[in-house]
């Protein structure tokens, strides 16, 4: 791709997001930053991938870290964050690089680079559940649960890092509810608004 394009994915938990990232990548022929930022931050940052892996996207609570004198130590939580957010700049505004990443504040933190358009994928509550239920082979109860604890923990994490709510539509380009038109047609909707966002570039 001759222009530089960064699709930035905030999702529900349940809504079907990374699975349209994950085509969303393919489509564009854009490498995808999800789980697979880890091995990065792990070279650049000399933190094990699977420690990283660990705090991705944990929200911090002060209350419960101690602080140096010198106010030089980092919770692991922060220093992670840190590192992920270091090495998106390094990717999307010093390599101009296109890709596609999932998560992790990342329309916050390229919110000054003109060629990344951000969108939100959510989902109904039903169809969140049920696809919740299929892949992690949860009851109903427990499909419920996950989803209430995966999204608040995303949105504690999203709105400790950045000014912009998680998932409220000012702080996006697009918000998509893929319970509507299913992953496919959701796919589709944003082919089309992505690519009308190039044509702007």
């Amino acid at each position: 791709m001759d222009k530089q394009i960064i699709i930035s994915i905030g999702r529900e938990f349940g809504s079907g997001g990374h699975d349209i990232a994950e085509r969303l990548a393919k489509h564009y022929d854009i490498p995808l930053y999800d789980k697979e930022i880890f091995e990065h931050v792990a070279k650049s940052g000399d933190i094990n991938p699977d420690v990283a892996k660990f705090y991705d996207e944990k929200p911090l609570n002060p209350l419960f870290y101690p602080v140096s004198m010198d106010g030089s130590y980092l919770p692991l939580e922060q220093t992670v964050a840190n590192h992920i957010f270091d090495f998106i700049r390094q990717k999307g505004d010093k390599e101009r690089k296109s890709f596609v990443i999932v998560g992790r504040c990342s329309e916050y933190i390229l919110r000054d680079n003109p060629n990344m358009v951000s969108i939100f994928i959510l989902g109904d509550t039903e169809s969140k559940k049920v696809r919740i239920m299929e892949k992690y082979d949860l009851d109903e109860k427990a499909a419920i649960n996950r989803m209430r604890k995966e999204d608040k923990i995303r949105k504690t994490y999203h709105n400790f890092y950045a000014d912009g709510k998680w998932g409220d539509s000012r702080s996006y380009n697009l918000c998509i509810n893929s319970s509507t038109l299913g992953i496919e047609g959701t796919l589709e909707s944003i082919i089309h608004f992505v690519d009308a966002f190039i044509e702007k570039l």
